[in-house]
């Protein structure tokens, strides 16, 4: 059986949280038209994220702050990452660069 959008997870991952605030605001109305939900999830782990990936279908986070959320929810909700269908990486040169994350 296919995944519908509802069931299902998608990431995008921007280098800093100025582009995910910028995405956010122009994909909360471009998707929500097709019943896809969008959350932007930045900054430091919080016991809210976690029920914010969970009721959304549309991730936009940062690198560091996906490292912290897959690795926990890897731990802690197998499934929910088992629901991941697409990962997006704008500026992906970036998450090879030695000074980031210091």
């Amino acid at each position: 059986m296919q995944s519908s959008v509802m069931d299902c997870k998608m990431v995008y991952i921007a280098p800093i949280k100025a582009l995910c605030s910028e995405r956010y605001r122009d994909w909360v109305h471009k998707f929500s038209p097709q019943d896809v939900k969008v959350v932007e999830v930045t900054g430091d782990m919080e016991g809210q994220d976690v029920e914010e990936i969970r009721s959304n279908n549309l991730i936009i986070t940062t690198p560091e702050k996906w490292d912290a959320v897959s690795r926990w929810l890897s731990l802690t909700d197998p499934q929910l990452i088992s629901s991941l269908r697409l990962v997006l990486i704008d500026e992906v040169h970036l998450l090879n660069d030695k000074d980031r994350g210091h």
